[in-house]
């Protein structure tokens, strides 16, 4: 996944950043974690102090937010800490902490009702602590001070805290592995036996605080095994990264303090570091804190005046605040040195001197800023507002001028141009004349009007809602072209195309980019005429065709849909069809003004079906049949289904039949009655039976009162 900080307003999330200006993290080993980075002002106007900044799991609450025109660019920098920090808040003071027994326990004591929950803690030993020195306590300070009590180093998982008795890796690693380390700063202190080293390299390593390693370089006498103890890198352009490596000295800190009449004084020295504060109720503070590498004073008033110094043997850097938050700032190193003074309205003066250069920046509360910057070889002036810039350099071969405006007062000559060669000119300054080149290469081209060859405008912005291509209203011209390879998009772009209308040059075919997404006309503008040789309709893998085959015009459907020719609620009015099928073998049309089934007329007064099979009644499976072989008879012999010639209630009143051969019943079983006898199966009688017997039988098919 992409590298991206992520900014949440409480649990809302605000916007993303995926690319950054410039960023900068460091993690230390003693717990210390930030995280700054600026964006394009334009990208960040949700972004505001208090909100959570979330970086590769880990959180960061935004403490500060100051924006600035750096270049001509308005640009936003956010300063975070990490949200461990809001263990100092007031509202989680402790008033002492006292506690027996095993690191769980007291972590889970410790951050009872915070946003944060006990992780992986490796050590098992109980411990006692007695934080009773000063109160309130913050719950960060307790925290620390009982991580190391418990001899163990603190490790943030997002919301989670851990003990590790390592952090990072045991597995010793080589830093001087080639060219990844550019810078290498070696300091050694026999009076207090300590010894530091600060190391750049080219590009991130597999490094994080807290990783045992070894630095071997022959030219400087160099070979020792240390530890990383802080490690600062940019995470989205992991170049450029710097380590400190050294013994780790735990914050746990013998500490002795007083309580005076309105003052509060403490002393607190431990492990080669004194620290000491002096307080009044009613807020002035002074505090010192050194070590064998310096010290750092802090002064403030109650009325939030500070004054900071902080000084080591490789320079010092001294703050002052006044009420108002107007701000001057020094920092001096035997490389150079840096001032700037700030008012609370945004007014900004710098200087900033090095061993081969000078710059100062004067910058006002609107935007308006002029830099002068000085080497051995070059001088240049930068004076820029909100919406233009000028810029002038000096060297001892050229100079060069880039300014909206440049008035030159008396006759100019330039000599350059005289003769043919190369003529570079900002565009950006050309804003009257003409211009003739063979060719302008540029990134941007910003016009109102563009003219062809022939003196006729080739494209126009009319008003800023309307552009002309190919005329300018008054005219056009006869064929306009536009080339594609595979596709010509026209929409309103939404950012994707979702919604274009595509021409497909590929395929030859004029498409939407979103399926059933284009209608073409409406209800209140429709087309006139459309002419195609075919229309297809789709719906699924079911198609209908309107057009011509063979020369023959058809509307066709086909597929497993259900077709239809109007509906149950809307009808056609009227049709015009010279023959109707029914289905592949059943037609109607129409003879003159006879209906005809298959050729053969039904109804009107001329009902002739001669020479056709008719079928009557019943059902499709069981019916009565006319046939071409001039017969009458069922269609099917089913027992189930039969067929009847009248009924018990309705009789044929003449019947005529046996002009030749006459056969009732297909079988013995067959039932026979006459003069509305009830039907009988065939009787017998014997070649020896009485008259009497005869009667009897006859009598039973009705022959015989």
């Amino acid at each position: 996944m992409a590298m991206q900080i992520s900014i949440y307003d409480i649990n809302l999330l605000k916007c993303r950043f995926t690319r950054v200006l410039g960023a900068s993290l460091i993690d230390k080993l003693s717990g210390e974690r930030t995280l700054n980075f600026s964006v394009l002002a334009s990208r960040s106007q949700t972004l505001s102090v208090g909100m959570t900044a979330e970086l590769d799991g880990q959180y960061y609450s935004i403490v500060r937010v100051s924006k600035k025109i750096t270049g001509g660019f308005p640009v936003t920098t956010a300063q975070c800490e990490h949200i461990s920090y809001k263990l100092n808040d007031e509202a989680y003071n402790l008033v002492t902490f006292v506690f027996e027994g095993t690191p769980a326990e007291g972590m889970a004591e410790l951050l009872y009702g915070t946003p944060f929950s006990v992780g992986v803690i490796e050590a098992t030993e109980r411990v006692e602590c007695y934080f009773t020195d000063q109160s309130p306590l913050s719950r960060r300070n307790a925290l620390m001070r009982f991580i190391d009590a418990c001899g163990c180093e603190v490790e943030y998982d997002g919301y989670k805290i851990n003990l590790r008795k390592h952090r990072g890796s045991t597995v010793r690693k080589l830093l001087m592995d080639g060219e990844n380390v550019t810078d290498l700063s070696v300091t050694i202190d026999s009076r207090e036996n300590t010894q530091s080293y600060d190391i750049a390299l080219f590009k991130m390593a597999d490094l994080q605080a807290g990783d045992e390693v070894n630095i071997t370089y022959t030219p400087m006498g160099i070979n020792v095994n240390t530890r990383i103890v802080s490690i600062e890198y940019d995470p989205f352009y992991r170049y450029s990264v710097r380590v400190k490596v050294g013994d780790y000295v735990p914050n746990l800190m013998a500490s002795n303090a007083t309580q005076l009449d309105k003052v509060k004084q403490e002393f607190r020295a431990a492990d080669g570091r004194l620290e000491s504060t002096i307080e009044t109720v009613d807020g002035n503070l002074s505090s010192l804190t050194q070590t064998v590498s310096g010290f750092d004073l802090r002064i403030a008033t109650a009325e939030n005046e500070v004054a900071q110094l902080s000084l080591t043997v490789n320079g010092f850097n001294t703050r002052i605040t006044d009420a108002e938050s107007n701000v001057a700032q020094l920092s001096l190193t035997v490389n150079g040195f840096d001032t700037r003074i700030e008012s609370a309205e945004g007014d900004i003066s710098a200087i900033s001197q090095r061993l081969t250069s000078i710059t100062t920046r004067v910058e006002n509360a609107e935007g308006n800023i002029s830099t002068v910057s000085q080497t051995a070889n070059k001088i240049s002036w930068i004076i820029a507002s909100g919406t233009s810039s000028t810029n002038f350099t000096m060297t001892d071969r050229a100079v060069k001028l880039v300014a909206d405006k440049i008035d030159l007062s008396g006759y100019v000559t330039i000599s350059a141009l005289g003769t043919a060669g190369k003529t570079t000119i900002n565009g950006a300054n050309i804003t009257t004349g003409t211009i003739h080149a063979d060719r302008i290469d540029t990134s941007t081209l910003r016009v109102n009007t563009i003219y062809a060859a022939s003196g006729k405008v080739s494209l126009k912005e009319y008003t800023s809602s309307n552009m002309y291509i190919g005329g300018d209203g008054t005219w056009n011209y006869d064929y306009t072209y536009i080339f594609a390879g595979a596709q010509i998009k026209l929409a309103s772009w939404d950012g994707v195309g979702t919604h274009a209308l595509i021409i497909d040059t590929s395929d030859h075919c004029i498409r939407p980019a979103t399926i059933v997404d284009w209608d073409l006309g409406n209800i209140s503008y429709p087309f006139g005429d459309v002419w195609c040789e075919k229309i297809t309709i789709r719906n699924s893998s079911n198609d209908a065709f309107i057009g011509y085959n063979g020369g023959t015009f058809e509307i066709v459907a086909n597929g497993s849909a259900v077709n239809r020719l109007g509906s149950s609620t809307y009808y056609w009015d009227t049709g015009y069809i010279t023959k109707l099928y029914l289905n592949s073998s059943c037609y109607i049309d129409a003879f003159g003004s006879t209906l005809r089934v298959n050729g053969t007329a039904i109804g009107g007064s001329d009902p002739n079906m001669a020479g056709k099979e008719v079928r009557m009644g019943g059902s499709t499976s069981y019916y009565i049949l006319a046939n071409t072989s001039r017969e009458l008879r069922p269609y099917s012999t089913s027992t189930s289904y039969p067929c009847y010639l009248g009924t018990s209630s309705y009789y044929w009143h003449y019947a005529y039949i046996g002009s030749n051969t006459t056969k009732i019943g297909n079988s013995t079983s067959s039932k026979l009655g006459f003069f509305s006898t009830a039907p009988v199966a065939r009787q017998t009688v014997s070649n020896t039976a009485t008259v009497a017997t005869l009667i009897t039988a006859l009598k039973k098919y009705g022959l015989i009162g």
